[in-house]
C-alpha cells in the first residue's frame, strides 16, 4: 500500500504533463487552422509564366471528382484572363484511371485550350512531388513565376512548399469546389490541411521518416 502511494504523485505528474502537452498541441493546431482558412479567403491571382494545377482525385468511369473539376474550370478561367500562357497539370495515377493530370488535359482540351499551352506532370502522388517535379518543368524553361490553383484550403501549404523550392510563388483557390463550400467538408479538409501543414515544419526540422510517408504517400 506505502508503494502504490508513493507512486501516485509521479503518475499525477505525467498526466499533468501529458494532459498540458495535449493542450499545447491543440491550441497551436487551432492556431494553423486559423491561418490555413484566412489565406483561404485570399486570391492572390496575378500574371505569372505558368499556371499550375495541382490534382485531385478521378472518380470510376473516367471522371473528374467534383474538386478536380472545380480546379480545372478555375484554372481555365484565369488562362482565358490573360493570367499565364501555360497550364502544368499536375497529379498521377490515382485508385482510377486516367492519371489527374490527363483528366484535366481532356477538359481543358475540350474547351478549347491549345495543347502547346498545357504541359502534363502525371507522375506525382503528393503535393510536394508535384511542385518539385513542376519546379523541374519550369527550371526547363526558364520560368520563375508561377500562379497555383488548388482549394482554398490548400493554398498556405501549396505556395509555403512552392517558395521553400524556390519558386515566386502565389494561389488562387478555386473557391466554389463542393469540399470548400460545404460547411461539414469545409471544416474536415481545413482541419486535414492543418495537420498537412504541422507535418511539412516538423518534417523541415526533424527529417521525414520514410516508413510513415509510405503511409501517407498520396494521402497529403
Amino acid at each position: 500500500m506505502t508503494n502504490r502511494r508513493l507512486l501516485f504523485p509521479d503518475k499525477q505528474k505525467a498526466f499533468l504533463v501529458s494532459l498540458a502537452v495535449l493542450l499545447f498541441f491543440l491550441a497551436a493546431l487551432a492556431l494553423v487552422y486559423q491561418q490555413v482558412d484566412t489565406r483561404a479567403r485570399v486570391d492572390a491571382a496575378r500574371r505569372a509564366d505558368a499556371i499550375i494545377v495541382l490534382g485531385s482525385a478521378v472518380w470510376q468511369g473516367e471522371r473528374a471528382s467534383p474538386s478536380l473539376y472545380a480546379r480545372t474550370q478555375h484554372a481555365l478561367a484565369l488562362y482565358r484572363a490573360g493570367y499565364a500562357p501555360a497550364l502544368i497539370l499536375c497529379g498521377g495515377l490515382g485508385g482510377n484511371p486516367p492519371s489527374e493530370a490527363e483528366m484535366m488535359r481532356r477538359i481543358l482540351a475540350s474547351a478549347g485550350v491549345p495543347a502547346d499551352a498545357l504541359i502534363l506532370e502525371d507522375q506525382s502522388h503528393s503535393t510536394e512531388e508535384s511542385l518539385a517535379n513542376a519546379k523541374a518543368l519550369m527550371n526547363a524553361r526558364g520560368w520563375r513565376r508561377v500562379l497555383i490553383v488548388s482549394d482554398p484550403f490548400h493554398l498556405l501549404r501549396a505556395e509555403t512548399i512552392a517558395r521553400d523550392l524556390g519558386m515566386d510563388a502565389y494561389g488562387s483557390g478555386a473557391s466554389d469546389s463542393p469540399t470548400y463550400t460545404a460547411p461539414s467538408l469545409h471544416f474536415w479538409y481545413t482541419a486535414r490541411e492543418s495537420l498537412a501543414l504541422v507535418w511539412y515544419y516538423a518534417t523541415r526540422v526533424v527529417g521525414e521518416p520514410g516508413w510513415l510517408y509510405a503511409i501517407l504517400k498520396g494521402k497529403i
